[in-house]
């Protein structure tokens, strides 16, 4: 394949996917969101300013800046990115599954300005900066060995309507809930250990693996005695072998919370790397040590949410946006789903992604050496693709101008005028044509 073509495919797809809520936008907020997705890729960043550049339109940058500004404020593009990205997620989720839960941050560590800033954790260095809050579900597919992003959400704990952290959870959840019901073991690190997530997972059945902190002051009920959950992992005897040097055991107990008993099974997990055991919660009675060992291998495998939230800052990063409008930066989070669900895409398609995988001009290129967590190289083969471009899109091209670039197009490959869409007009069918450099 030629390079515009490649160049084609891969605007095509980003159209492909907008497509599927087309009857929701107007024809404006399409045009946005494709310019705003791939500028995101080519320039790997959510900084509006570089993406402003990267379209190379005849109009002044600032210009440029004004429209798109103005469109960020579009309140329902971060609803429509989790919608896209939970359609595309859900034909993927089975009982093996491992659905990753976290909450993480962005921080600006010198935003004092940004609208509705509340104080949060950086999940970096630990300090406290101003920033928002985020909780993200991402899939893992121990089959394909597949990490993609479900859903994502962001919240300040000073903006109207917010409840607490443990609310803005149960409001991603459901969505996810609702859809799949109970497949896919659920994979939780510690913080998530309060009482009301606890009975939320319990009370609908699911199955999940719950890091417990000892110092919680965590009570479960153990052969008919209520006992603190640290006084109960002495007692458990780690017998079974995991791996090399890792070994585990369990006990079966019984938790009350509000007044309701549920099963649960208390799992205490060390290996040479440990000075101190691992505790995990799980549902139900467990008694098959080859289901123990699937759970505590989902966990593990659990670092895919975290590499999604490296991806975002890193790949598209979401730190470095300069907007400081809290609708703008929830449009910017939006955007980026889509950004990132137009990558899985190429990675979907074979061709396509050799090619783009070749143009990362990696220097260990072997299909061996390929990391897991391809979307690095997939974001930098993309860039390479698309350079030299001298305008990314040119559907707000004047006609007249659009049918010199046809016309140029036809003296350099005759062939191009037999195309069918060489006589239309239509933005959408436009959209893969590029002047090369």
């Amino acid at each position: 394949m030629i390079i515009s073509q490649n160049r084609g495919k891969v605007k095509k797809i980003g159209l492909s996917l907008i497509n599927k809520v087309k009857s929701e936008l107007s024809l404006p907020v399409i045009k946005f969101i494709l310019e705003m997705c791939m500028g995101m890729v080519l320039t790997g960043s959510t900084n509006v300013n570089l993406i402003a550049g990267m379209l190379k339109e005849k109009i002044e940058v600032r210009h440029t800046l004004k429209r798109l500004h103005r469109m960020l404020l579009n309140p329902r593009i971060l609803e429509i990115g989790n919608r896209l990205s939970l359609k595309e997620s859900v034909s993927k989720i089975d009982r093996t599954t491992i659905l990753a839960l976290d909450g993480g941050d962005l921080s600006h560590q010198y935003g004092e300005k940004f609208e509705k800033s509340c104080t949060v954790k950086d999940g970096s260095s630990g300090e406290l900066r101003k920033g928002y809050w985020l909780n993200q579900i991402s899939g893992y597919n121990p089959g394909s060995k597949e990490t993609y992003p479900i859903l994502l959400s962001i919240y300040s704990t000073l903006e109207a309507g917010f409840k607490s952290a443990t609310n803005e959870t149960f409001k991603l959840v459901d969505k996810l809930v609702e859809k799949i019901g109970g497949i896919g073991l659920w994979v939780i690190d510690r913080g998530y250990d309060g009482g009301e997530i606890l009975k939320y997972f319990l009370g609908k059945g699911l199955e999940f693996m719950l890091r417990m902190r000892l110092n919680n002051g965590r009570n479960i009920i153990y052969k008919g005695k209520v006992m603190n959950i640290s006084a109960v992992v002495p007692l458990i005897n780690r017998r079974i072998k995991y791996g090399n040097n890792g070994r585990f055991g369990s006990i079966k107990g019984r938790i009350e919370i509000n007044r309701e008993e549920y099963r649960i099974t208390v799992v205490s997990y060390k290996d040479k790397r440990n000075k101190e055991p691992m505790v995990f919660m799980t549902n139900g009675w467990i008694k098959s040590t080859k289901e123990l060992k699937r759970r505590i291998r989902g966990y593990f495998r659990r670092w895919g949410v975290e590499e999604c939230y490296r991806f975002e800052k890193q790949g598209f990063n979401i730190e470095d946006s300069r907007s400081r409008n809290y609708d703008r930066i929830k449009t910017l989070l939006g955007l980026t789903i889509i950004s990132w669900l137009i990558l899985i895409k190429v990675n979907e398609e074979p061709r396509l992604k050799e090619v783009v995988l070749k143009e990362a001009r990696m220097e260990k290129d072997k299909a061996k050496d390929r990391p897991k967590f391809i979307y690095y190289r997939l974001i930098r083969g993309i860039r390479n693709i698309f350079s030299g471009v001298r305008r990314l899109f040119l559907f707000r091209l004047k006609r007249q101008e659009r049918e010199k670039v046809r016309k140029d197009m036809v003296i350099q490959m005759p062939l191009f005028k037999n195309l069918p869409f060489y006589a239309m007009d239509n933005m959408l069918e436009y959209i893969w044509l590029e002047e090369a450099a």
